[in-house]
């Protein structure tokens, strides 16, 4: 049975970038958080199978929180699209999602418990018991209904192995969804005390125009989040969570191609490298950040080492905008689950080799 307690918990898409972001950190690093990772089908994939095989190459057999991507979009008509449809049915949708995650011993599910019966909720609670994995409910905050109250579901499951997580979304800080996040957790706990709460989200740039000086940086809201509920409900298990760095899937078109741009993420914001005015390329860009002071600790591993080759004009270094985000991710990934130990450490748990 898979313990619930204070760790790192990212939330994670099928997407290149994160899947090659996570596979790159060592076996060590990976047993520090646990993932919650959002299903949906792989690029082009006419099965749905691809979907599994690429989560099990990037995190291997660890134990893995798994939920529906309700981000993602397609009018394809293709198997694996089909059949991702089915798992968001109101009808069949849970006993579809029930035979997915039971056929995959490290998986811990996420009830789906919105637009559905709540014969088919207590039909899940009862399977989940059964599994004996432990289970998730992951309060999305813009797909609830307007005055949603929690308690009446939680009434039934107080007793329970469950972690809870409640996911402001895309979102800068803002006063108003901080007092919304704390009075949804407060009629959490007025259920049970005894209850775990995972706060998560991003605010990750998805405009990169008024950054355009080396020394610009872009805090972590889901870190200002967190500092305000354990201000208030500092006694209570209450965990850091994110979307270790990303935004939500886009669907608006590709538009004009990104300028160059290198990512160095520290524990509360994100430093962003590029300059339009002085056409600043990869090189450019990451030779600044490792000229930074919060270069000088950087810890050694994927990320780093493709932002110091990049630097040093060497091969193997950042070439396109993917990689700008895999690096990225996997430094983010790294730092917030090193985040809560008294010495970070620079060097990663596990068989590392220096990739430069």
């Amino acid at each position: 049975m898979t313990q619930f307690y204070d760790r790192y918990y990212p939330t994670i898409s099928l997407r290149r970038g994160e899947m090659r972001a996570f596979k790159k950190l060592p076996d060590g690093e990976k047993q520090k958080m646990l993932p919650i990772v959002l299903l949906a089908p792989w690029l082009n994939s006419v099965r749905f199978e691809n979907s599994i095989n690429i989560v099990k190459g990037s995190v291997g057999d660890i134990p893995i929180i798994v939920d529906v991507d309700r981000y993602y979009q397609s009018s394809s008509t293709l198997e694996s699209r089909q059949y991702f449809w089915s798992l968001l049915d109101k009808n069949d949708g849970p006993k579809n999602w029930m035979s997915l995650v039971e056929a995959h011993e490290n998986y811990i599910p996420c009830l789906q418990f919105l637009g559905t019966s709540e014969d088919l909720v207590h039909e899940q609670i009862a399977w989940a018991r059964t599994l004996r994995r432990g289970f998730c409910i992951r309060y999305e905050i813009s797909n609830l209904p307007k005055e949603y109250d929690p308690a009446p579901l939680l009434e039934n499951i107080r007793n329970d192995d469950c972690l809870l997580v409640i996911d402001f979304g895309y979102s800068d800080y803002s006063e108003n969804v901080s007092t919304y996040i704390k009075e949804f957790m407060s009629r959490i706990f007025e259920v049970s005390p005894g209850f775990k709460i995972v706060v998560s989200g991003s605010n990750f740039p998805n405009d990169f125009s008024d950054f355009d000086n080396f020394s610009q940086s872009q805090p972590n809201s889901a870190r200002q989040y967190f500092n305000d509920v354990k201000a208030q409900f500092g006694n209570y298990a209450v965990f850091f969570g994110d979307w270790a760095s990303t935004k939500p899937r886009k669907y608006d078109g590709h538009g004009s191609a990104p300028r160059p741009r290198i990512d160095y993420p520290v524990t509360t914001h994100w430093i962003m490298a590029r300059s339009a005015r002085d056409g600043w390329n990869f090189e450019d860009a990451a030779l600044r950040i490792t000229r930074l002071p919060e270069w000088a600790d950087h810890p050694k591993i994927w990320g780093t080492g493709m932002i110091e080759k990049t630097a040093l004009g060497l091969p193997g270094g950042i070439k396109t905008n993917p990689e700008v985000i895999a690096a990225r991710i996997n430094i983010h990934l790294f730092v917030q689950a090193n985040a809560n130990l008294p010495n970070p450490p620079s060097q990663p748990r596990g068989k590392w080799k220096d990739p430069i």
